[in-house]
């Protein structure tokens, strides 16, 4: 998975927009839009960022790896584990 993958999947497990990605991460709105349509390459300033808004998945942002006995995650175990939550709820 690329880095802008990875930007995309955060972006739909937190539920935010473009926009509001960028203003939560302090991000000017044209630099994450380029960097996520390909018009800009990838820095690593851009992406430590995004992981101080999100330090949940900073590991994961940069290498792809979870260690979540630290704490690191990726968005797609973050929304896995509210759905075991749901449903354990439910029982």
């Amino acid at each position: 998975m690329s880095y802008i993958e990875r930007i995309k999947e955060i972006e739909k497990a937190e539920g935010l927009s473009r926009e509001e990605l960028a203003m939560k991460c302090g991000m000017k709105y044209t630099r994450l839009r380029n960097v996520i349509g390909g018009q800009a390459e990838v820095r690593a300033s851009d992406l430590a960022v995004i992981a101080s808004a999100f330090p949940e998945y900073e590991v994961w942002l940069f290498t792809g790896k979870e260690y979540p006995n630290e704490g690191q995650i990726s968005p797609i175990t973050k929304i896995t584990l509210g759905e075991l939550g749901t449903q354990r709820k439910a029982e």
